[in-house]
């Protein structure tokens, strides 16, 4: 699970000094500690935090508590999204929640610097692209609107929950345990259930299957 999560972290994040082909080199088996594994999710709540906070405020995490970025350059990209008054006061409480995820692993672990993350609107449109296959023409945007905004983030919760899933069993230490269990791996879970009920009532079914420029063909299901 963490190699998916790996992908997503390399697909978002940004090297301001990119290497050239050819010149890493990696040993095969990496020994990571507690401390490694979840100090490498955090590129993944970092994503969350500054893609939430400015997607419904128009602020970045630097506006409620820079000092959790370390001095990790902001994102590139991020902006405040169109969003009806419901979803944006979800998202809104998205955002809140991964401060206090950033705040209780800084606690615990002493966090890392926030990377450059690419929040840009590209880069969501090749992602998508990516998902289903061909090239959306326009261009996908997931600030233009709230369906939009909620296709580009629902992966993001789904890759982190899954992630934090893997990492557990190799986890030794109690307190490490603990705090991922509960203070990420129960909010995540809320947060992609929450993201399901936004995507999948009436509303946005009838939106998504009728969506122009796309068709985007939904198989529409009904809980009993």
């Amino acid at each position: 699970m963490f190699k998916l999560c790996l992908v997503l972290v390399l697909v978002i994040a940004v090297d301001a000094n990119p290497a050239k082909s050819g010149s890493c080199s990696c040993s095969g088996n990496i020994s990571a500690s507690d401390v490694d594994r979840v100090h490498f999710a955090m590129n993944l709540e970092f994503t969350e935090a500054e893609f939430f906070l400015k997607g419904a405020t128009g602020k970045g995490l630097d506006a409620y508590n820079a000092t959790l970025a370390k001095g990790g350059p902001p994102p590139i990209g991020a902006k405040k999204a169109n969003l009806d008054p419901i979803t944006n006061r979800i998202i809104e409480e998205f955002g809140y929640q991964e401060i206090g995820h950033l705040r209780a692993i800084t606690d615990m672990t002493g966090g890392i610097p926030r990377p450059l993350i690419n929040l840009t609107r590209e880069n969501f449109a090749v992602f998508m692209d990516r998902a289903v296959g061909r090239k959306s023409n326009p261009r996908f945007d997931p600030y233009a609107n709230s369906l939009n905004y909620l296709l580009a983030s629902y992966y993001i919760p789904y890759v982190g929950l899954t992630g934090y899933v893997g990492t557990i069993p190799y986890l030794v230490y109690f307190n490490i345990k603990k705090v991922i269990n509960y203070d990420c791996v129960y909010i995540f879970s809320q947060e992609k259930s929450n993201m399901v009920l936004l995507l999948f009532t009436d509303l946005y079914l009838k939106i998504l299957a009728t969506q122009k420029p796309y068709y985007i063909i939904c198989i529409k299901t009904k809980s009993s």
